[in-house]
């Protein structure tokens, strides 16, 4: 018996960290160990040696033991009698008045209720007899009634054409009245108008290439805090699995009154439209519960949609434009329109396939190859999603090479998608921000990153909302913040898991000067601005005898007391802002914060802590601008 060779996964947690859910182990995890386990150490070096990612899928595809796991579709399925006795408990709710809880059971019922489709669809329909009502119909109709009761019209109408669409009795009378409530827009304008090239970013936004930093957005015009500076939809999108019940799948909004899935009780949208337009889910239907109980992480979850929301035939009629190498100077300096969603700007990001380790490649490749197997398993490939396991197509090993580099993009330009938590009605006390999933935005992913971020992004849906905090001149580099801000965490931590995660070592202005944290920072020693040439003017406002400061720059002396002055009133400013805020007057709290920024701006440098508490309370009130939920004590719901 050969001897044991030592275990390598040690050397996996970086890769670990981006292919596996940490909070939800699943069986992947011990798949992906045994495949490592059986490879002997002339074939890793043989992998290590591949250079395209072809080569690698077909090179982990013939491997044994990657065909050792059995693969089933798995998916929790619809039930007469669940939907049956939910419909009951919502009929007793109603019976009582309580609508709202008799919204919550109906809309349950017509969640299990089983939905017909094929030939036996086509009998119902052809029959003119309203006793074979299909238990849907019935819970959709129930349910409008419920939703009229509590005047929520636009979803009791929608309910009643979705009742009759599947052969619910039509009422003696055809006119329905109607009901819409028209909702009010949520997606502001660009500032100054959208940019002719970058479409979802305004004009006062640039995009320049550096061989240092890459790709990396400028100030084409001066920036103003409160202008919005990107509105972009994403060009692939996940939900996070516990929110399933809660939101629709494809755009992300909550769900008053879901429409489900026709075949799973899983997945739910807010409307018949999201539901048609929704094509990777008849693919993902039939393994989405093998998926989940494979314990793959969210950033998996997204490199697939980014497959399955396409038909195979999508991306082989682009295969000849595709290529393992791009030149993003030249993507950068020629004047195409950037459209985010053109698949080839999604696949042009960065993905640093040549930087990472061979270990790194073959744990993801592994997981490809589960994705595929699973893949062979639906109608993605054929028609009836019965190909050989052990087997690949070069149309399969194509779809491979994909997913493998779209694992790889997701690492570095995926955005968390997420929802402003409400403990109560109108209070920002306790209020929170949660993750509500993950999403690609190839124009927003373009901004690199700063510990002292320019912009705030909040959600409307799935949709990106960005909106600028700070002043910025023509011609500075407008960057975002990847999570670490440099006022509540340490310089070493904040660049130790930026390089974990994004491979790069910070080098903006917060981490060049190392600025304190909040709890650090010291308010009697300021630095203002110079009256001529802006430049920094140190200054202990405890030891203030002459208010002419010379500026080491120009030379010129700047009276302090008037910025002294400006600063008096925006304690006062900011003070009226938080009134506001603790009121839930969101229009004039946010106006008293963008004057309080601008002020500050023009009189200090960075770091300061009004400044900085001044930017943070201005975020929160942007985050109720967007996706908000509001999360009732249980006493309360």
């Amino acid at each position: 018996m050969a001897a044991e060779r030592e275990d390598p996964l040690p050397h996996l947690n970086r890769s670990t960290k981006m292919i596996e859910d940490k909070d939800r182990p699943g069986f992947f995890k011990d798949y992906h160990r045994a495949v490592r386990k059986a490879l002997t150490n002339d074939q890793f070096n043989e992998f290590s040696k591949l250079k395209t990612n072809e080569d690698r899928i077909r090179f982990c595809f013939n491997l044994p033991a990657v065909h050792d796991i059995d693969i089933k579709t798995f998916f929790k399925g619809k039930s007469e009698k669940e939907a049956l006795e939910k419909k009951e408990s919502g009929n007793r709710c109603f019976g009582r008045k309580n609508n709202l809880e008799a919204l919550k059971y109906y809309s349950q019922a017509v969640v299990k209720a089983p939905v017909p489709s094929g030939k036996y669809w086509k009998l119902i329909k052809e029959s003119a007899d309203p006793k074979k009502m299909t238990m849907y119909a019935i819970c959709l109709a129930n349910r409008s009634a419920a939703l009229y009761h509590l005047r929520e019209y636009h979803y009791c109408v929608r309910d009643i054409d979705e009742a009759l669409e599947h052969h619910y009795p039509k009422p003696a009378s055809t006119d329905v009245p109607e009901c819409y409530v028209e909702e009010k827009p949520v997606i502001p304008e660009l500032a100054g108008g959208r940019n002719e090239r970058f479409v979802s970013a305004s004009k006062k936004i640039d995009i320049h290439y550096d061989n240092n930093m890459g790709r990396y957005a400028v100030a084409a015009e001066d920036i103003e805090p409160g202008d919005v500076l990107v509105t972009e939809k994403p060009f692939a999108a996940i939900l996070n699995r516990q929110e399933y019940g809660n939101h629709c799948q494809k755009c992300f909004k909550t769900t008053k009154a879901p429409i489900p899935c026709k075949k799973c009780s899983s997945v739910l949208f807010c409307s018949v439209e999201c539901r048609q337009s929704s094509y990777f889910h008849t693919v993902e239907c039939p393994i989405l519960d093998l998926l989940v109980g494979s314990g793959m992480s969210i950033n998996c979850f997204l490199t697939l949609r980014l497959v399955t929301q396409y038909p195979v035939s999508y991306f082989l009629d682009m295969k000849e434009k595709l290529t393992e190498g791009e030149d993003l100077k030249e993507t950068t300096n020629n004047k195409d329109v950037y459209d985010p969603s053109d698949f080839m700007r999604l696949y042009q990001l960065v993905c640093h396939s040549q930087s990472r380790t061979a270990e790194d490649l073959f744990h993801r490749c592994i997981m490809i190859v589960f994705l595929i197997k699973a893949l062979k398993k639906t109608k993605y490939f054929d028609s009836k999603g019965t190909g050989s396991s052990d087997k690949i197509s070069d149309v399969e090993i194509f779809t491979g090479t994909l997913l493998l580099r779209f694992l790889q993009i997701v690492q570095f330009n995926a955005h968390e998608v997420s929802e402003y938590i409400l403990m109560g009605p109108k209070t920002f006390d306790g209020a929170k921000n949660e993750s509500m999933g993950a999403a690609i935005y190839p124009t927003l992913a373009l901004f690199n990153h700063s510990c002292h971020s320019a912009q705030c992004r909040y959600f409307s849906g799935n949709q990106v909302i960005t909106k600028a905090v700070r002043t910025i001149s023509k011609g500075e580099i407008v960057p975002e913040n990847y999570g670490q801000a440099f006022p509540t965490k340490v310089k070493t931590q904040r660049k130790a898991d930026l390089a974990d995660r994004y491979w790069f070592d910070c080098n903006c202005e917060a981490c060049q000067n190392d600025w304190p944290m909040y709890k650090d920072m010291d308010s009697s020693t300021q630095r203002f601005k110079c009256h001529k040439c802006h430049g920094p003017l140190p200054v202990n406002t405890d030891q203030v005898l002459n208010p002419f400061i010379k500026c080491e720059k120009c030379g010129e002396q700047t009276n302090i007391l008037s910025t002294l002055k400006n600063l008096q009133n925006t304690e006062q400013t900011f003070r009226g802002a938080c009134k506001e805020m603790e009121a839930y007057n969101l229009e004039k709290a946010e106006a008293l914060l963008i004057e309080n920024t601008k002020q500050l701006d023009a009189c200090l440098y960075p770091p300061y802590r009004d400044y900085h508490l001044t930017q943070e309370a201005y975020m929160r009130v942007c985050l109720c601008q967007g996706n908000l939920r509001i999360k009732l004590a249980k006493a309360e719901e």
